[in-house]
């Protein structure tokens, strides 16, 4: 009895380790895509780094007036329609936005679910085990380790396969002469905001790694 009642206890604690790593991937990955998107000097950085106005044709006044109001588009408070100041948008492009503002919401709503998770799943960790920490680093940290991995040797088609299986359709395929915003967001851009989000959850999980080495949890 006390066998089984002792394997059951682990069997629960395991379980917990496991839930709070999958909570903090969430979360993490839902800051992550914050920042990208809310820390609007990255992009400026881009402009100038990756030479986007050389590249478009437009201006870097432009280009930014675009940019900021399809980001500000993004955002699951804003309700209008899709439009930008300059630049025309064909039928498959505004849905396909619509798509992507779609799995926006997704991204946050399981952040702010796997973060109200992690309070009461982190407090029992400072309260009895340790290993919950480490356990749920390890979760956290195999995940950027291995797209990182992925990314790494083949961004291109990392890119493609992702599009192909969240959109299901072409419409993120752009014709840069109906749907000129293409030419101001390249491939570039997409892969280095993805390596500050695969650094953003590798330091958090860094975090919980280095939380359950510490003696005075």
């Amino acid at each position: 009895m006390r066998r089984a009642a002792d394997t059951k206890k682990k069997s629960l604690s395991n379980t917990g380790h496991l839930l709070t790593g999958l909570s903090a991937l969430f979360f993490l990955t839902a800051f992550g895509l914050s920042f990208v998107l809310l820390f609007r000097s990255l992009y400026y950085f881009e402009l100038d780094y990756l030479n986007i106005p050389g590249s478009s044709g437009y201006t870097k006044e432009e280009i930014i007036a675009n940019y900021d109001a399809l980001i500000r588009w993004c955002m699951p408070w804003v309700r209008t329609e899709f439009s930008l100041p300059t630049f025309p948008s064909s039928a498959g492009a505004i849905y396909h936005f619509e798509q992507v503002k779609s799995v926006f919401r997704t991204v946050w709503a399981l952040g702010i679910a796997g973060g109200l998770a992690l309070i009461p799943l982190l407090t029992a960790g400072f309260r009895s085990n340790k290993a919950r920490f480490r356990i749920a680093g390890w979760t956290v940290l195999v995940i950027p380790f291995l797209l990182g991995l992925w990314t790494a040797s083949d961004f291109n088609r990392a890119f493609v396969l992702f599009h192909e299986l969240v959109f299901r359709n072409d419409n993120w395929i752009f014709d840069y002469r109906t749907d000129p915003v293409i030419l101001i967001l390249p491939e570039a851009y997409f892969m280095h905001c993805f390596a500050v989000i695969l650094f953003i959850v590798a330091a958090g999980a860094f975090i919980l790694l280095r939380l359950g080495r510490r003696k005075d949890l």
